[in-house]
Formats: structure tokens, C-alpha cells, sequence
């Protein structure tokens, strides 16, 4: 092994906690864990107070995962097919199919069946603890709504499957998989009657408080900084709920209400950074078509605990959200948003991007400014691109990637933002400003600040200020919709359309270069969309300063 490659290893592991390391080493000697099976408990009834709500599904009759197809041919299912990603592959284990409307009634007990008979426990793949624990709460659900007698052979499968997944709990990554793992456990402990289902409840219950007492921040964010998980974990959180509310006599009210208060909290945060389409932005890893839909997540929350939605913002709304690290506005169809927030926990920033500082804008209803998006979890360039800083708005110096970003989820050494302020000066104005280390470990020691003015009237203005010993070379990336099109009417002054339509005029400094190119946007996993890429770039001694305009007055 190279001194470099030694380092960044020394420079990822040194963020790990003690427990997650000897977590590590127990897992290296014992990767799964296949205890005895044991025999079934008598299920309940009745395991929901509200319905659930569904995940995004096709609309054919297909099993479409991460925009890849595949017949749903029941006669002749492949449990392992080799022609798709790994992560394809767990989706198929998931089951997020059983609820399906696409998928015919009567094909569903047949892919049950099918796994059972496919799938010894162990079985790769089918068998990983978060696959498993998708699978055990999908099968509860669709045996919640089963019109017939669930099959003992079905109930038999599933208590061995939570037995082996009580035993295979994800102590070495932690995070959102852990958190998925402990609600498996509670779901299915509510499900099961007997001493198995009591000591599954117990398990999964401790470990779910703890969690979402650590997980969601006290400004309502996810703690991994993705708008995508935060979304994938509130719909845990609200279904844990939905579950014990409805035999209320299995965690007491004091969980109970632990839940309802950060549920709460999350659905509020959520709906305060939705940008003006409605949608989540794609900081870090974060996708459209993975989470549910915010709007059901919503309509879930007031069903279930009377959440109450945020009003339309007639007047300009200050977005600031210091734990999480967002900051921005919305007001009717426009709204921006920034992430100044670290790249997530420290022990875990496998779903972190090069984004900090960064920035998303919406304007008229439309996305203008973007975050490039996330392709897929394999480890190759594309997943190496799409987390570089390159692919966010935010400026490089000499090359260096802000976070040392390595292997699929790795990061050694990372950006840590410094000294964010968010202010409003009028009515219509708010000004942002912060800073970054990451690149400090560069031999000039720099420090990249950025100040952000936004006005309802005018748009945008950012200024990016480069400090340090020696000189430098700076690249400010500014990545616009595939919708848009650039007109270059003048040195350094674009005219930007979308749809045919001018929405603004971007202006860069004339101290720096400019140059258009296209880059990746992938709104979804799967999907590799095109748009334009301003590249504007600057070389010479410290400090460096260069900026750009986004007129959106009138035009």
C-alpha cells in the first residue's frame, strides 16, 4: 500500500467511533450470522392504526427499480439476475412490489412463494440486514391488507427472517441503516404475539428511540444532510408511529409521544425546504422517485397526528436551519437553498457529496440552478463524478476535491463549514454568508468564503473570496436544468431561457474567464440528462475574488 493510499485509509478511519469499529472487526470474522430457526408465534390481526402509504411504483406491469425495467414474468422468476446492479438486486428483495396496483393480485402470493423456496437464509443478497429489513416490513403490510388467511408457511418465513435479522443488526454502519433495522423489529414485534414478538418489540424499540434521538437534528433535518433519507426516515418514523399508536399498550406513552415530537418536527422541516416545484432538492445523495412523494408524506403526517401544513408563502419566507445547514427563501414560485451544513455525521458520510456552499434555484415554478443528482451506488466514475465538486455550484481550487471522496461511500478528509450567517435586510432581501477548511490541507492553507445576496426582485448575486498564502487556480461551476438554454448576448452576459421562455440574465465578473460547456444531470437513479455548465475560472495571487449575477427583474 502507497503513503497516500495509507493516509487517506488512516484519514477515513480516524472519524469512526470505537464501537463501530470493533463492530467492524466482529463482522470481518463473522459476516452473517444464520442462527436456528424457531417456530412460528400467533400473528396479529390488526397492526395499523392508519393506512400506510405506498412507495413510487410503475405504472406498467413491470418490476422497474432505479429506471431500469424487467418483465414481471411470475412464471419464470430470477431472484439473482446478473444483467443489473447490485442495487437493482436488493430492490427485488425489497418487495416494494406487494403493494403495487401494477402488479396483479393474484402474482403476488406467487413471488412470496418463489423467495421462500429461492432463498435459504444466508442467501447472498437476499439476505443483507437493510435488504431484509425492507422485505419484513413490506411482507407486514401487504399481510395487513390480505384479504385471505395469511399461509403458515408465509408467517413462517417472516418470524425467521426477524429472528435472523435480530441477530445481524448494522451496529458497523449505523445511521439510516440501523434506524431501518430497529424498525423491522418493532413493526414485526407488533405483529407477533408471543415471547419472540415481546423480545423483537424490546430490541427494536430501544434501539429506534436512541436512534431518532440522534438522527434527526433539533431543527427537525436528517443528520446524513440528504433531503432523500430525510424523507425515507420520516416515513420510519411515522410508520413505527402508526404501528404503536394502534396498540398503544405495547410502548407506553412516553415513546409514543418521543415519536409523535420528532415525526413533528421532521414533517415541519420538510415542508419549510421543498422547493417552489413541490419537490425535494438532490443535496448529496439524493433522488427523486426513491422516498415518497413529500405531499404523502405530509397527508400521512395529518392523518396520523393531525400535522398541520405550512401556508402558501405569500410573502418571502427565510429559510434557516443552523443544525441541519440550510439556508435560503421561498416565496410563491421562487426559492433558493443552500447547504453550509457538514457532510454529514462524522462516523458516517457515506451519502456526502462535495457540495458544501453550494446552491439550488428555482424560479416562475422552475428549477434554473441544480444540483447534478445522483446516478447509482456503483464504484465507478460516474458515482466518483456525480460527488465531486465540480458537479455543485461551489468553486474548486487547483483541482482538489473539498471532501476527499473515495471509493462508492468513503471520505477522509472533509470540508467543515465555518462562520454561516444567514440576515435579512428589507422585506425582500437576505444575505448569506460562510466558510470552508477544506481546502486548508492545500499547501497555500485557503479558505474559500462565499456571500450570497438574494432578492424576490432582482435574483441572485454570489461572491466567492479565496484566501491564503501564494496563488491559485479557481474554477466556479454554476450548473443550470436540461430545460435551459444559454444565449450568449455579450462578453461575460448570457440571456437564460427555459422552455423558450427568458427567465434571467446571468452575468459573470470580468476579472474572470467564462466558458460554457454541458455536464450530467441525473434527477433519478438511472437517468443521465444533460444541461448547460458555466465554468468560470480565475488564476493569480491570494486573495482571489470573482463572482456572478443572476438578473431575474425585469428583462
Amino acid at each position: 500500500m502507497t503513503l497516500g493510499r495509507l493516509a487517506l485509509y488512516l484519514n477515513t478511519v480516524r472519524w469512526l467511533r470505537l464501537s463501530q469499529l470493533a463492530w467492524l472487526a466482529y463482522r470481518r470474522l463473522r459476516p452473517i450470522i444464520n442462527p436456528a430457526p424457531i417456530d412460528l408465534e400467533e400473528p396479529q390481526l390488526s397492526v395499523a392504526h392508519t393506512p400506510f402509504i405506498g412507495s413510487p411504483q410503475s405504472r406498467e406491469k413491470e418490476l422497474r427499480f432505479l429506471s431500469v425495467s424487467r418483465p414481471a414474468d411470475v412464471a419464470n422468476i430470477d431472484w439473482h439476475p446478473t444483467d443489473v446492479s447490485r442495487l437493482w438486486r436488493y430492490n427485488l428483495h425489497y418487495f416494494d412490489f406487494l403493494r403495487w396496483q401494477s402488479i396483479p393480485a393474484a402474482d403476488k402470493p406467487v413471488y412470496i412463494e418463489s423467495w421462500i423456496s429461492a432463498n435459504p437464509m444466508g442467501t447472498e443478497d437476499a439476505w443483507e440486514p437493510y435488504t431484509a429489513s425492507l422485505r419484513i416490513v413490506n411482507w407486514i403490510k401487504y399481510f395487513h391488507e390480505y384479504t385471505g388467511e395469511v399461509p403458515r408457511e408465509w408467517q413462517l418465513s417472516l418470524i425467521n427472517q426477524v429472528h435472523w435479522l435480530s441477530k445481524n443488526m448494522e451496529h458497523h454502519i449505523l445511521a439510516n441503516h440501523l434506524l431501518k433495522n430497529a424498525k423491522a423489529l418493532v413493526v414485526a414485534g407488533t405483529w407477533f404475539k408471543g415471547p419472540h414478538g415481546k423480545g423483537f418489540l424490546k430490541q427494536g424499540l430501544d434501539t429506534f428511540l436512541t436512534q431518532i434521538g440522534e438522527q434527526f437534528l433539533p431543527d427537525g433535518g436528517h443528520f446524513e444532510r440528504s433531503p432523500m433519507y430525510h424523507n425515507i426516515a420520516l416515513e420510519d418514523c411515522l410508520d413505527v408511529y402508526n404501528v404503536l399508536f394502534a396498540q398503544p399498550e405495547l410502548a407506553g406513552e412516553q415513546a409514543l409521544t418521543r415519536i409523535h415530537d420528532v415525526s413533528q418536527r421532521a414533517l415541519r422541516f420538510l415542508d419549510d425546504i421543498l422547493a417552489a416545484d413541490g419537490c425535494i432538492y438532490l443535496f448529496n445523495d439524493s433522488a427523486h422517485d426513491i422516498a415518497p412523494e413529500p405531499e404523502l408524506l405530509m397527508e400521512y403526517g395529518q392523518q396520523l397526528m393531525q400535522y398541520e401544513r405550512a401556508p402558501f408563502p405569500a410573502m418571502p419566507v427565510r429559510i434557516s436551519k443552523p443544525d441541519t445547514g440550510y439556508y435560503g427563501y421561498r416565496y410563491c414560485k421562487d426559492s433558493l437553498l443552500i447547504d453550509a451544513g457538514p457532510v454529514g455525521p462524522n462516523y458516517q458520510p457515506g451519502h456526502a457529496h462535495c457540495d458544501t456552499l453550494s446552491y439550488e434555484y428555482c424560479v416562475n415554478g422552475r428549477r434554473l440552478i441544480v444540483d447534478s443528482g445522483v446516478y447509482g451506488y456503483d464504484d465507478d466514475d460516474t458515482r466518483n463524478s456525480l460527488r465531486g465538486t465540480a458537479a455543485h455550484n461551489t468553486v474548486m481550487v487547483d483541482g482538489a476535491e473539498q471532501s476527499e471522496i473515495w471509493g462508492t461511500f468513503r471520505v477522509a478528509r472533509r470540508a467543515r463549514p465555518r462562520q454561516v450567517e444567514l440576515s435579512q435586510f428589507s422585506d425582500t432581501q437576505i444575505k448569506f454568508s460562510g466558510s470552508h477548511d477544506g481546502y486548508q490541507r492545500l499547501p497555500g492553507r485557503i479558505t474559500h468564503t462565499r456571500s450570497i445576496e438574494a432578492s424576490i426582485v432582482q435574483g441572485l448575486s454570489v461572491s466567492d473570496t479565496l484566501t491564503g498564502n501564494g496563488s491559485c487556480h479557481a474554477e466556479s461551476y454554476i450548473h443550470f436544468h436540461p430545460d435551459v438554454e444559454l444565449v450568449e448576448r455579450a462578453p461575460h452576459e448570457w440571456a437564460v431561457f427555459c422552455n423558450g421562455e427568458e427567465q434571467a440574465v446571468f452575468t459573470a465578473a470580468e476579472n474572470c474567464s467564462a466558458r460554457l460547456s454541458r455536464a450530467d444531470y441525473c434527477p433519478r437513479f438511472g437517468i443521465r440528462l444533460e444541461g448547460p455548465l458555466l465554468v468560470l475560472s480565475m488564476d493569480g495571487a491570494l486573495p482571489l475574488t470573482l463572482g456572478y449575477t443572476v438578473s431575474t427583474g425585469v428583462l
